[in-house]
Order: C-alpha cells, then structure tokens, then sequence
C-alpha cells in the first residue's frame, strides 16, 4: 500500500541537493606581481639601452674621424701665414676739411684682391667726397702706378678688380677730393705678401 506524498516518511528523508558546480581556481596571488616586476624590469633595461645609444650617436656624430682630425691638424699652420685683410688709415686736411680714409684690402697679397674705402669726417661720421682715387707703385720693380679704379657705391667706394702682380712694399696713394678745386694726395707703403 502506496503512501502518501508528504507523509511521515518524506519528513524524515532529507531532500536531495543538487550538486553545485565547482568554483573555478582563483589565480595564484604572488604569481601575478612576479609577472609585472619582471616586464617593468625589462621596459626598463630597454629604455636605459635606448638612451646610451642616443648618447654614443650624439658624442660620435659631433667629433671628427681620425683621418679627418689628423688632416685638419695638417692643414691648420698652412692658413696661419697668410694675411687677414689689410687696413690703412690715411688722414687728410685739404680746404677746411679734415678727415680719414680707411682702405681695406682684402686679402692683401698677390693676386687678386677688393679695395673698400670708407671716408670718415673729423668728428668720426661717414663723410661724402665727390672723388677718391687709389693707385699702387712697386717701386722696386718698377711697377704702377696702377689705377685701382674705385666707385661710388652709396656709402663707400670700392672695387673687386685690382690685381697686384708681386710682392713686396707697394706705395698706395689716395687722392681725396672734397671740392670742386680742393683736394689732397695722400703715400702710405704697404705690405704685400706672395
């Protein structure tokens, strides 16, 4: 004889419980940071490489190979002998006016060389004359005059087509006109080297 459901025999049989999944496996706490340190520590090697090759390449890229250095250290007694541009300053007092002419020759040896004459007031001002002339004498080798040919280019005047053949001391002569009749010629010697 069947008994019924929720009978005195149902209580006392405890109730199936269903069986619940198995909780996944929590990773491992100290595994994770291991991990990171290890990837930090290598970013940071890398980055540390980085920069002692953008070091080197800077320090390297900045000096001079051996063959260049040994040539350039060569080469740097022959530019000693030569001249820098020669300056003369040529006072005159003519009619009143007084003043200076400076004349640069550039370079000042043999060859080709510019002549710039900037003429200066007495008070120290640029000043404007009406003519000057430049001419150069080797009276040693009977040479000259030869005419520099100067012209008036606003300011100053100046030529880039005087050719002084040899060296030695050359006789410059500046004649500086301030006037319609009033003007002065002015020797300096000069040095002129090979």
């Amino acid at each position: 004889v069947g008994e019924k459901a929720g009978g005195p025999s149902a209580a006392s049989e405890p109730a199936p419980v269903p069986p619940q999944p198995a909780a996944p496996a929590a990773p491992a706490a100290p595994a994770a940071p291991a991990y990171r340190y290890g990837l930090r520590r290598s970013v940071l090697a890398e980055v540390a490489v980085g920069v002692v090759v953008l070091v080197l390449s800077t320090v390297l890229s900045g000096t001079l190979p051996g063959r260049a250095q040994a040539e350039a250290a060569e080469a740097a007694p022959a530019t000693d002998g030569l001249p820098a541009a020669s300056v003369t300053n040529v006072p005159f007092a003519v009619g009143g006016a007084t003043g200076k002419v400076q004349i640069t020759l550039d370079p000042g040896r043999t060859g080709d060389n510019s002549v710039q004459a900037i003429v200066y007031s007495a008070d120290g001002g640029l000043a404007t004359v009406p003519e000057l002339r430049l001419s150069f004498t080797l009276p040693s080798q009977q040479i000259g005059p030869i005419d520099a040919q100067l012209k008036n280019r606003g300011g100053y005047w100046g030529t880039n087509d005087l050719t002084l053949p040899l060296a030695g001391d050359w006789r410059m002569k500046a004649t500086v006109r301030v006037s319609d009749i009033d003007q002065i010629s002015v020797t300096k010697t000069i040095r002129i080297v090979g």
